[in-house]
């Protein structure tokens, strides 16, 4: 009768936006900006008895030597060889093995056979039944789960959790999201329509972040705001919240659609609640392209203006950015470099698009017969796709990606849109309190010191900036992790044109000048 359980978040198979990497590079050691939920919410449905450790590998060395009865692994696409692996280790320790998450739930063909029990879907109303037929010593090889009813929803073992080593924890308020869009995995196994919680659930895990000194928070949403009723009720009940805290204000972000800058009454309540920085998808100007994904959301609005909305409202948009869609032809880099430089947004997220497994657009490539191979999907390097592109060659997809990326995270236009930012922001009234911050962006900065005369120009400018604006030091400081991160990882993939000295041919070459006009 198995009572004892190790439950694991495995390492990316490369460095990403929001890993570890870029601050182990300065010395301060592992640690993630962003605290993983899945380990200690799946803690939370283990018996009553048990034995229970977390272990996230992007802080701490998993433990292959582990007493534990039971391996319980999850895993993101970009975790998904780093789980095969530890499944294959402690399978081969006589360990049982069960695997879940987004890519078991969404390909769970690729993971049969490394594993003991596959776990597909959601664990809320399956969890009781995996656990009594693990004690009972007759687990089944496969469990899927429905769409349970979020209100049933435990509150997370971060008891349990190694916290110190992150930067900013998760509370998931709704899953699900009523859009269409085809290259979007979320909602093929979260669905379309939003299920939430309460609101005294969500201030109760608030409240146990608070307690272990947690002070920035991400609502992890699919799209926070989309039942504009429910989002109002929710940040009320968290503005009230928060205006009682009284070791510092907790500072949130989490994900909207473009639509929410419509309703600047809804954005003034987020920030009065604490939301000061969000991520938006406005993945590309072209309207053609948009059509093509089913990004209806997205047409027929200025995407400038409504990003300029929200900096008006006191928030930090996180832009993600796309290119590669059929619509897109080689002049698509030049149009995105210049569309960027106008955005008071100096977090930017540029990629190619990529059809995860199970979602219309891999289908839909499929019988096109523009799949790079069957089983690619992708795992993080940011000159990869499975996608044959349609109006260029990949070749030239790679090459303007890479000069694109050089452009956008060029030192001195990073630093020209954090001045857009700063200039068109009103005070920030979610000022940081969190001391590790400064610890860190202290350290980056050292890091970064040593890296020629543009980041020299950029590092004089920021400490210029928050002179002037000592407010938004939260965002600004943001702000830096980002850029540092984004600078990481293309120095890992060997992307970054470090002297600004070789420039890509094709119809975008030599025009920086103009697009940056």
């Amino acid at each position: 009768m198995p009572k004892s359980i190790y439950i694991i978040n495995p390492r990316e198979a490369a460095p990403f936006f929001f890993s570890s990497e870029v601050l182990a590079s300065t010395g301060i050691g592992r640690f993630p900006i962003l605290a993983d939920l899945t380990i200690p919410t799946l803690a939370a449905f283990v018996p009553a008895g048990w034995s229970i450790e977390l272990c996230d590998e992007r802080a701490e060395d998993v433990d292959l030597e582990s007493k534990a009865e039971v391996i319980a692994i999850t895993a993101k696409v970009s975790q998904r060889a780093r789980m095969k692996v530890l499944a294959g280790e402690f399978r081969r320790r006589g360990k049982l093995v069960l695997v879940g998450g987004p890519h078991v739930s969404l390909w769970p063909d690729d993971i049969r056979g490394h594993a003991d029990v596959v776990v597909i879907g959601e664990i809320e109303d399956i969890a009781a039944e995996i656990f009594a037929d693990i004690a009972a010593g007759s687990p089944k090889p496969e469990y899927r789960g429905g769409k349970p009813d979020l209100r049933n929803s435990p509150l997370p073992r971060w008891d349990l959790y190694p916290f110190k080593h992150s930067m900013a924890g998760q509370v998931q308020t709704s899953r699900g999201c009523p859009f269409e869009c085809e290259f979007c995995d979320v909602i093929q196994y979260l669905g379309r329509k939003q299920r939430w919680k309460e609101s005294e659930q969500v201030l109760a895990e608030l409240d146990r972040l608070y307690e272990l000194g947690c002070r920035d928070v991400l609502l992890a949403d699919d799209n926070f705001t989309i039942v504009r009723k429910r989002a109002r009720a929710l940040l009320a009940a968290i503005e009230e919240w928060n205006g009682r805290r009284s070791a510092g204000r907790m500072k949130l972000i989490t994900q909207l659609s473009i639509d929410a800058a419509r309703d600047t009454d809804l954005l003034a309540l987020a920030v009065r609640a604490g939301l000061d920085r969000c991520f938006i998808g406005i993945e590309t100007p072209n309207e053609e392209s948009l059509r093509e994904v089913q990004k209806r959301q997205n047409t027929r609005v200025d995407l400038a203006e409504e990003i300029r909305k929200i900096v008006r409202a006191g928030m930090l948009p996180l832009c993600g950015m796309i290119v590669g869609f059929d619509h897109d032809g080689p002049d698509i880099f030049e149009c995105q470099a210049a569309f960027i430089a106008g955005l008071p947004a100096p977090t930017i997220q540029v990629g190619m698009l990529v059809a995860p497994y199970g979602t219309p657009l891999f289908d839909r490539i499929k019988a096109e017969n523009r799949l790079v191979e069957e089983g690619y999907i992708g795992e993080g390097n940011l000159l990869d796709t499975n996608i044959i592109p349609a109006r260029m060659t990949p070749e030239a997809l790679r090459a303007g990606l890479r000069w694109l990326l050089n452009e956008v995270f060029d030192p001195d236009q990073w630093f020209k849109r954090l001045e857009l930012f700063a200039a068109m922001a009103p005070e920030n009234v979610n000022r940081r309190s969190l001391k590790i911050f400064s610890i860190v962006e202290a350290r980056l900065a050292a890091a970064l010191a040593r890296r020629g005369d543009a980041v020299q120009r950029l590092l004089a400018g920021l400490e210029a900036l928050v002179r002037r604006r000592p407010d938004l030091i939260s965002q600004i400081g943001y702000a830096l992790i980002v850029y540092c991160q984004t600078r990481h990882v293309l120095e890992y993939f060997n992307l970054w044109d470090h002297e600004r000295k070789s420039r890509p041919t094709g119809p975008w070459a030599g025009r920086r000048a103009a697009v940056m006009a």
